[in-house]
């Protein structure tokens, strides 16, 4: 790699940077192409030391050198030296010169250690940092101000300049940016010609200080680099435009900082005025006091706005509601201002933070104890500032905004939106609280480089965050239109947020930034539709709208209708927009002409069988043009002609004789209106294994009046093998005896291989009627209603094969506290397995059972022996009801043609799941009762209670009745 000479400079007070380099000898080569002139004779001259005699170019030798003290304070300083060390703002060491005329001067530098300088420099801004951390952090500002004129006054200057040339291809140029306030952008430029206009030097970049950059393909001859306060900017709004705080006004072409409100933006510019534009497209004059001026930063609330001037005063306008124009009194000294919603705040030089406005939730009461504070920001409710690193925050914490992260340290700047807050830390991360709602929180992936961040919205019209990176990048986050894709935003320099739009003001060459695309449409034939696209430019931008990528004659506006669509009208549709230095494309839209829906399919394609019981589902798949755009499709289905159902693509129902008939639906929309086949439902029958022969359910279907043979179905009738006399076992009466051994009764009701029939005792010995009966869960373990008396005496079990089986009962616990009626007990001895247990309907059960209103067969083991069940309602999430009115399964009359009276306490009602009895729920009265799985974990620990506590040796639990094999109702 060749050594270049390098020339660099700096003209203090304009903010311009200079350096030259050449791909041959330093000195001479850069004395012939400055031309240096003749010496002024009002200036000192002093005469070379033999050591720099000897170091200095031959060409410079004859030529007269001035003293310091006879130069002027300002001008352009160019360095000798060869080496990449960056001279310092100005001629700051009292170095002779060389004039080059017009200002210029060139500083005999050859000598000067600049290394051992830098690092002594770095050593002094250690020890002032730590001597005074306030004035040493004094230089971070909000993002809000970051562009602001003031601003760039500050000393900045390139450094450590390095070129690499391959042969003679284009070079490539690396240089820092440094001194000044950090993150204020620069332009970047190029010339070959250093007395160029400004205006004609090539625009390379955004630059900020403290950061280095690199170009790629510079010019192999004599090259100026310059940094320069942008002189032309292009304001870009973008997002809700409802009251026009998006239609940017003409002539806004220097801006250096923007606000946002809630209905209206505002523009700094680089002369120190305000521009402002919205509020339903009120003149900038109406948004502005008159003769407004000086402005040094702006800030936006809802209605009010707040400027600070730059003799450290503010002066506010808008709506003083809550207070939000009451500045106090002999405010001064003010270096940075903030404003949201209905409060404002501003940060003194002392470091310290005064408030005003509203104050509902003490979003205004700034802390007593708060210094050394260098950053704010004002949210919707709530206010945050940054005092040595660390935000402080206050005020409406409802959803967690005044709620820092802990350990969030090396803060730089803040901004709030409507509730979340927003951090950005010296490494160029960002970290955000509060409320994340709307994903304003959810920090993009791998986020870094940051220098500039910004929020915005409010509670109705969703949050967002903006970051802006160095590279000149927007990101977004959150909710809302100020998400909409947006086309050419780059080369940004600032940004702020307002209640639903964004702001952001671009250097560098002025092509145009499309703010909004034109979005899909659709039309019935003979309708008209019109696209919109929005286009920002430096000078205003035109439009040329085009169908398929051909130009449409006469449609040169941001609009574009079509009227009478027909067919030949569908097609993509965009708009090409055009600024003074260059054109972009919108995204392309479509247009679609709505027609009738179309029927794909429908399932099932032909009739299904009708089995009972079973969950019919009909479907149409349809496709219709704009459904899902404004042109919505609508169902009506139709049972046997009559309208039933909801306006959905399918239709449920479950089959019994009720159902049967013929189904169809009509599919409409503006278009048209078609109808599907027909599906006819008929000819029922009894399938799956719950009804199989020889089962209770397929007795039940098929023999419904010999259940009831020899009975009235009066209250009289029922059987209650209860009162006996003690000693026990005591004989049956004869009326009971013939009652037990009826064969009607047992052929009917006591059906062998039902499982778990038998669970329920038949009666206890000086019991009254079957209030005391309990019900088996395990070989030795019952339930029974805790308001019933303790059980006396012996219990009897009657068997599958009519076999009474005598126990008596050692102990019994209530399950849970007084409001649970429900015991647990255990017997003297387990029971064999021809008596049977219950088991137990598991925790799950919803998932299985039917939720959409039908009714399955409960089984109610109670005094009524010979009513055997109830139709039983299965509701999601987890509770069974039972119904006295309705009609049972399997085709059977209301209530089996006998009267259901309330259910036994002791004796729970069941379901008839297969050819097994399942535990449902105590039956305490029809329509209602308690469900055991609810306490299924309590019964649990009390059984294994009363096992261990009466040492039976054996430890049982519930059993759950799994029911992933339930053919039925699954």
């Amino acid at each position: 790699m060749k050594k270049l000479c390098g020339i660099i400079g700096i003209l203090q007070l304009v903010g311009v940077f200079i350096i030259c380099f050449t791909p041959s000898s330093h000195a001479q080569r850069a004395v012939a192409l400055l031309k240096l002139p003749a010496a002024p004779v009002e200036l000192q001259q002093v005469e070379l030391s033999a050591e720099e005699a000897e170091l200095i170019p031959e060409g410079l030798r004859a030529t007269p050198l001035f003293a310091p003290e006879s130069l002027p304070f300002g001008g352009t300083f160019f360095s000798l030296q060869l080496n990449p060390y960056p001279p310092l703002p100005g001629n700051m060491l009292g170095l002779p010169c060389w004039s080059l005329g017009d200002g210029m001067f060139l500083m005999n530098d050859i000598l000067v250690d600049y290394e051992a300088l830098r690092k002594e420099g770095e050593v002094e801004a250690k020890l002032a940092e730590a001597a005074n951390p306030k004035t040493a952090a004094r230089t971070s500002m909000m993002a809000l101000n970051l562009a602001s004129g003031w601003a760039y006054g500050n000393p900045v200057y390139l450094t450590n300049l390095t070129v690499t040339a391959g042969g003679y291809q284009p070079l490539t140029v690396s240089f820092g940016i440094t001194g000044g306030t950090n993150f204020v952008p620069y332009d970047i430029l190029m010339s070959t010609n250093v007395a160029a206009p400004m205006t004609d030097w090539n625009w390379l970049g955004i630059g900020y200080t403290a950061n280095s950059y690199t170009f790629n393909s510079q010019p192999t001859n004599v090259a100026f680099y310059r940094l320069a306060k942008p002189s032309k900017t292009m304001t870009v709004p973008w997002g809700d435009n409802y009251y026009g705080q998006c239609d940017i006004w003409a002539g806004i072409t220097n801006a250096v900082a923007v606000s946002g409100g809630y209905s209206h933006s505002l523009a700094l510019l680089s002369d120190g005025k305000v521009k402002g534009w919205g509020y339903y497209g009120a003149s900038s004059d109406d948004l502005v006091p008159t003769n407004l001026a000086s402005v040094a930063m702006i800030a936006c609330g809802w209605n009010h706005n707040v400027a600070l001037l730059t003799n450290g005063t503010v002066t506010v306008w808008g709506d003083n509601t809550f207070g939000a124009l009451n500045v106090p009194t002999n405010l001064a000294n003010i270096t940075v201002v903030s404003a949201q919603a209905l409060h404002s705040l501003v940060l003194r030089s002392n470091g310290t933070v005064v408030a005003w406005g509203d104050n509902a939730f003490g979003q205004t009461n700034v802390p007593t104890s708060l210094t050394n504070v260098t950053a704010i920001a004002a949210g919707g409710q709530h206010s945050l500032v940054v005092s040595n690193g660390i935000v402080i925050a206050w005020g409406g914490n409802g959803n967690g905004q005044c709620t820092v992260p802990t350990g969030l340290s090396n803060v730089w700047d803040v901004a709030a939106g409507w509730a979340h807050s927003v951090a950005l830390k010296t490494d160029g991360t960002v970290s955000c609280w509060g409320d994340n709602s709307d994903g304003a929180c959810t920090v993009p992936a791998n986020l870094t480089n940051v220098v500039a961040i910004a929020a915005g919205g409010d509670l109705y019209a969703g949050s967002y965050t903006l970051a802006l990176k160095k590279d000149g990048a927007v990101v977004v986050w959150g909710d809302g239109e100020v998400l909409n894709p947006l086309i050419g935003m780059s080369n940004v320099i600032a940004i702020a947020g307002g209640e639903s739009h964004g702001l952001a003001i671009r250097s560098g060459p002025p092509t145009p930034v499309i703010v909004l695309s034109p979005t899909d449409k659709h039309q019935v034939a003979g309708g008209s539709v019109t696209f919109t696209a929005q286009g920002v430019g430096l000078y205003g931008v035109s439009y040329q709208w085009q169908t398929n990528a051909m130009n449409l004659a006469g449609a040169t506006n941001a609009t574009l209708t079509l009227t009478n669509v027909q067919t030949n009208h569908v097609g993509s549709y965009r708009a090409v927009v055009s600024g003074a230095a260059g054109s972009l494309a919108t995204a392309a839209a479509t247009f679609n002409l709505v027609t009738a829906p179309v029927l794909v399919s429908q399932d099932p394609p032909t009739n299904p069988p009708a089995v009972y019981q079973k969950d019919q589902t009909l479907s149409v798949t349809v496709t219709s043009v704009g459904q899902t755009n404004g042109f919505p499709v609508s169902y009506q289905w139709k049972y046997n002609g009559t309208n039933v159902g909801g306006n959905s693509a399918s239709y449920s129902f479950i089959i019994n004789s009720n159902t049967l008939g013929d189904y169809s639906v009509t599919i409409s929309n503006v278009a048209g209106v078609i109808t599907s086949a027909v599906w006819q439902i008929t000819g029922l029958t009894y399938t799956g294994s719950y009804i199989d022969v020889g089962t209770l359910a397929y007795h039940l279907s098929t023999n419904a009046v010999g259940r009831a043979s020899g009975y009235s179905g009066s209250f009289a009738d029922q059987i209650c093998l209860g009162n006996w006399t003690n000693p026990y076992p005591a004989a049956y009466t004869s009326t009971n005896i013939y009652v037990l051994n009826n064969a009607t009764w047992s052929t009917n009701f006591w059906l062998h291989g039902v499982q778990g029939l038998s669970a329920t005792c038949i009666g206890i010995s000086n019991g009254v009627q079957g209030q005391y009966l309990v019900t088996m869960i395990s070989p030795r373990h019952y339930l029974k209603a805790h308001h019933t008396s303790i059980p006396g005496g012996a219990m009897a079990f009657l068997d599958t094969n009519n076999v009474v089986h005598w126990r008596t009962f050692i102990q019994q616990v209530q399950v849970g506290d007084e409001t649970n009626d429900t015991d647990v007990g255990i017997l003297s001895a387990d029971l064999p397995t021809s008596v049977g247990y219950l088991q137990v309907l598991p925790t799950n059960y919803f998932h299985y059972l039917p939720t959409n209103g039908s009714y399955v067969q409960g089984i109610g083991m109670n005094q009524e022996m010979r009513i055997f069940g109830q139709p039983t309602k299965v509701a999601n999430p987890a509770y069974v009801s039972w119904s006295s009115t309705a009609t049972a399964p399997f085709g059977l009359s209301t209530n089996w043609n006998l009267r259901i009276v309330p259910g036994d306490s002791s004796n729970p009602e069941r379901l008839l799941i297969g050819n097994q009895l399942v535990l449902a729920s105590e039956n305490y009265v029809a329509g209602g009762g308690p469900n055991y799985v609810f306490t299924f974990d309590a019964i649990n620990e009390k059984m294994h209670y009363l096992s261990t506590n009466n040492a039976v040796g054996t430890d049982y639990q519930l059993t759950q009745f799994l029911l992933t094999n339930w053919p039925a109702f699954q």
